[in-house]
């Protein structure tokens, strides 16, 4: 284990390297090309080749003051809206929803520059979600160091619910009146059925009003009702459910913790 003054190296190593490359970008390559020619020059520390995020042309270090406008640019600039997970349990197809504009690009963003390949869920729950995406390990600290540290505002609809396969972000709740979600933090919806004495005492204990469409939804498919306006939910499984589910059985630690790495890749779709 390093100690807390290499980590301080690395860091500094990492925050050097980026302002030296967009030093030597020139302000004449335009955003657009940049990210999709595939010849670019691209910027690893040597030591993480293999898992560290790139820093490439077109992508500034994001924070709170820029993060929006650029993922908003971004997702005008991209056609994908669909993704393929794949774990040791077999795949999934995920869509995104347009109407939650901000975490749909910011999602397409992480993929696109290798955020989460080589990431394991991090929290298995069974009947409610499988978490991933935030690992607190030093390779995923600095790939987070070189992408930026910055929330989404929340883009909670309504008529997207915790229903089972849901994509949704994690978020903080202290400290959090408007609800923002996570940059890299997400989750599927596990859940379980429920009948109507449960979603009656889910009404109360939540101070939430359930619809009756979406009471049919939790009496039959499924899902975490108790969640529903409280994270943005901006995609769901289209196919697939039956990895979610073989996800959610594998054995935890008391943390929730997988006994057996569940590592993820993920690539986009054009289909």
């Amino acid at each position: 284990m390093q100690s807390i003054t290499g980590k301080v190296f690395l860091y500094l190593t990492v925050l050097i390297l980026f302002m030296h490359f967009l030093t030597g970008c020139g302000e004449s390559q335009s955003s657009e090309n940049s990210r999709n020619d595939e010849s670019s020059e691209t910027v690893l520390l040597p030591e993480y080749t293999d898992s560290v995020a790139v820093v490439t042309p077109g992508f500034p270090m994001l924070n709170n003051t820029n993060a929006e406008a650029f993922l908003l640019d971004f997702l005008d600039k991209i056609p994908q809206r669909k993704f393929l997970l794949t774990t040791r349990l077999g795949s999934m197809k995920v869509r995104l929803f347009d109407d939650t504009p901000l975490h749909t690009a910011n999602f397409l963003m992480l993929i696109q520059r290798g955020y989460f390949d080589g990431t394991e869920f991090t929290r298995v729950v069974e009947d409610f979600v499988v978490q991933g995406g935030n690992n607190d390990s030093e390779t995923e600290e600095l790939k987070r160091l070189v992408i930026g540290n910055y929330q989404l505002r929340e883009e909670i609809n309504p008529k997207y619910i915790h229903r089972k396969g849901a994509l949704a972000m994690a978020r903080q709740y202290e400290n959090n009146p408007g609800k923002e979600s996570s940059a890299y933090d997400f989750y599927f919806v596990h859940g379980r059925t429920f009948n109507e004495p449960q979603l009656l005492a889910i009404e109360r204990e939540h101070e939430m009003k359930i619809s009756q469409s979406n009471r049919q939804i939790y009496y039959k498919t499924g899902g975490a009702p108790h969640l529903d306006g409280q994270h943005t939910v901006f995609g769901e499984i289209y196919e697939g459910l039956d990895v979610l589910d073989k996800m959610a059985a594998v054995k935890t630690d008391a943390s929730n913790w997988p006994d057996e790495a569940l590592i993820m890749e993920i690539r986009m779709l054009n289909e």
